[in-house]
């Protein structure tokens, strides 16, 4: 056992020594990747359309089934937005000829004109001049009810109507990635990147053949280690006698351990080998070990790992003269990558699932490292609730309280009005819903629904609050829904709306107040225990940088609150979990960066200098190397790839070092607020809604700076109080140091 040991800690040692010397890990960026090329298919200049939220729910169906056949322990709290099979598409035409139209969707679709069902063949159907209603009716067995269309100028979306009952009418949803008639927008979307093993270390008879193959004696075996932790399927060439056993990991540990009932995924059955060999591919799992054992005896070549990624368009760019700074970056984007697949998911070893918290934290890096707006929809609409909301339909209650703040930050991003039109119905039944549920002062207690979750701001609640009381960062959450309630009515132009909105914001921050604010301390505490009477003076983080978000933290004691509360809160650095790309967009928003990247570096950097390749859900520093990897009071239930701890250190990049931030009333209006601490240069192209703001940040000399055209960009440094303003497409230079 001391041997087997001991050879272990020489792998991850040599590990250690090769992930110092990588620059790349995302697989799709990795040169050493092979990504497979795909079938082409044909295009069109349309794209398919479907009733808002519904590719969600399939896609939310779709997690759930690979979730229960992969791994042990899943389960979800409260109830979503449902699938339906059933969907209505319709449009007024007028056409001064007759016209040629042509569709693609599921088999079923039938076209009425003027409300005469239409004897079609093909899916295709001439139309005739003048004026008519066009209505498909468009009816699946278990797909998205969707539809695309080519000719006769009918192409766009955005200029149908789609519902579900014939009776409510919205904007169809669509997305410009679907517009391929052969593939359905609820089909697999992945694309395969083949990683071949960047360690093979014979653990006990055995013998390295080559760079992807192994010989392995009469119980022997060997262990792999492919880098890139992801989803996929492993495949080899494998002859010999007696059976092979396959076990895979996160980490060396898990793809080690023989006691299958600590596992978080389902073993692989054994294979029966063949003296005539063959090629043996095993189910899908998530990885980055694997180890290796037969019983009698094998030759093992071609060793692959062919991982399932989302296809993406790196859209963010960041690079320094600081190579761990570099590091830190490209591995946070490969942890949110890994992560995505149909939504920003949770840990995809663990469960596969989306939660409304880690999809739509998630949005705060990936919708500029990749912009795949319809990702971030889907994260949206799983947060918003079912349609008319019960108290029964609630499994955390704070979790649907995200949904308007990606809501906010897609219309940022994005400068898509449409999405909350499309989810305008939701949204303000989720708000009306909320309203009707609190008590006599305005607050949403943690003991509603069936299952009495609690509340969940994360993980690292060693300091509270307390689940089913009355917690303070819940109250300012549900502020700062009322807030943007009253922002999307305005954009509505609903006045009436966006008052009722406003006073209830006012009547809440009143209250926040009067219950929740300590004049002595100068911040705000839990709120109440599990009673709902007994005061919780405790202080945690959870209410501070949800206060700053909401903008209603003073700011007269933001250093109060960063020199003196947050660094002395027990276990604060101890104990890190996936709600610190919240956080660290409120050390940002404070312009506290200095302190930003300190945690940074004393959390992120301690678990890069381990070894890993990606970020987990909950960090325990100090802890043991099995200490970490526990959770739930499971060996191995931690998942060490989480997309929403990918998050803080895009953060700390953009909204941090470059200082990046967006008016939320004068949306074409952008500020870069710089503050390179140690660095001597960023090199940094950022994706706006504009096209991209392109910098070479340099502590020392001329920096230059490249804008796109309809927006404006203020540049703030620390040595001169009045911002140099940029107005008009262009390249412009500038001193950060004068």
């Amino acid at each position: 056992m001391n041997k087997r040991l001991k050879l272990l800690s020489i792998f991850i040692t040599a590990s250690l020594c090769c992930y110092a010397q990588t620059k790349e890990f995302d697989p799709s960026l990795d040169p050493n990747v092979t990504i497979v090329s795909r079938q082409p298919q044909e295009e069109w200049n349309s794209r398919y359309m479907w009733y808002p939220g519904q590719l969600a729910a399939f896609y939310q169906q779709q997690c759930a089934r690979i979730s229960k056949e992969r791994c042990v322990n899943v389960g979800y709290p409260g109830k979503f937005f449902a699938k339906n099979n059933h969907a209505w598409f319709r449009k007024e035409v007028r056409l001064k000829k007759e016209s040629s139209l042509c569709w693609e969707g599921p088999s079923d679709i039938v076209l009425y004109i003027n409300g005469v069902k239409q004897s079609v063949s093909g899916k295709q159907a001439i139309l005739p001049a003048g004026r008519s209603s066009l209505l498909f009716e468009v009816t699946t067995d278990d797909s998205l009810p969707c539809i695309i269309l080519k000719g006769a100028g009918l192409e766009n979306p955005d200029e149908w109507q789609v519902s579900m009952d014939k009776e409510h009418w919205t904007i169809p949803e669509s997305a410009v990635m679907y517009n391929k008639p052969g593939v359905l927008p609820d089909a697999p979307q992945d694309m395969t990147a083949r990683i071949k093993p960047l360690q093979i270390l014979p653990m006990r008879n055995a013998e390295m053949q080559g760079k992807d193959g192994v010989s392995i004696g009469k119980n022997g075996y060997v262990l792999v280690d492919f880098f890139h932790l992801e989803m996929g399927a492993l495949t080899f060439q494998a002859k010999g006698k007696g059976t092979i056993t396959v076990r895979v990991g996160e980490t060396p540990e898990e793809a080690l351990e023989r006691d299958d009932k600590k596992l978080e995924q389902y073993p692989l059955a054994p294979i029966t080998l063949s003296e005539e060999g063959g090629t043996i591919t095993l189910p899908e799992r998530a990885l980055r070990y694997v180890s290796l054992e037969c019983d009698k005896g094998a030759e093992i070549t071609s060793l692959r790992f062919d991982a399932s990624l989302w296809p993406v368009e790196h859209q963010m760019q960041f690079e320094t003269d600081d190579d761990y700074v570099n590091n830190l970056f490209k591995m946070s984007s490969a942890t949110l990558h890994t992560s995505m697949h149909r939504f920003y998911l949770d840990g995809v070893k663990r469960d596969f699932l989306p939660w409304s918290m880690d999809a739509l934290v998630s949005t705060l890096a990936g919708d500029y490292l990749f912009g795949d707006q319809q990702v971030s929809k889907n994260g949206i609409s799983i947060a918003l609730m079912p349609l008319d909301p019960q108290k029964s339909d609630i499994g955390i209650p704070d979790y649907p309280l995200h949904a308007l703040f990606g809501l906010k930050q897609n219309y940022l991003r994005f400068g898509d009005l449409t999405t909350s039109l499309q989810y305008k119905d939701r949204i303000i039944q989720l708000l009306d819903f909320y309203a009707s549920i609190v008590d006599e002062n305005g607050f949403v207690h943690g003991n509603y629904g069936d299952r009495q979750f609690g509340y969940t701001p994360g993980w690292s609640t060693y300091n509270g609050p307390a689940r089913k009381g009355v917690a303070a960062y819940a109250q300012i959450m549900l502020y700062y829904n009322y807030v943007t309630g009253a922002y999307f009515a305005d954009l509505w132009k609903e006045s009436a709306l966006a008052d009722r909105y406003r006073k209830l914001a006012r009547n809440l921050k009143k209250k926040i107040f009067e219950h929740f604010w300590d004049d002595d301390r100068k911040v705000f505490i839990n709120g109440t225990m599990n009673d709902n009477v007994t005061v919780d003076k405790r202080i945690s983080h959870h209410a501070q940088y949800w206060g700053i978000l909401a903008d209603i933290f003073p700011k007269e004691h933001y250093d109060n609150l960063f020199e003196n509360v947050l660094p002395n809160l027990p276990n604060y650095y101890e104990v890190v979990s996936y709600e610190k790309g919240y956080e660290f967009l409120a050390y940002a928003k404070a312009g506290r960066i200095k302190e930003l990247w300190d945690h940074i570096y004393g959390v992120f950097g301690d678990w890069m200098d381990q070894g890993h390749t990606r970020f987990p859900e909950n960090f325990m520093l100090n802890a043991s190397r099995a200490r970490q990897l526990v959770f739930y009071t499971r060996p191995y239930g931690l998942s060490l790839c989480h997309g929403a701890n990918g998050i803080p250190v895009v953060v700390g990049a953009l909204n941090g070092l470059i200082g990046f931030s967006q008016s939320s009333m004068k949306t074409n209006e952008y500020t870069i607020r710089p503050e390179l601490l140690h660095l001597k240069w960023i090199h940094s192209r950022i994706p706006v809604k504009e096209g991209y703001i392109t910098m070479k940040l340099n502590a020392e000399g001329e920096s230059i700076i490249d804008i796109p055209e309809g927006c404006t960009v203020s540049i703030i440094k620390k040595s001169c109080r009045k911002p140099l303003v940029l107005k008009k497409a262009g390249e412009y230079t500038f001193k950060l140091a004068d």
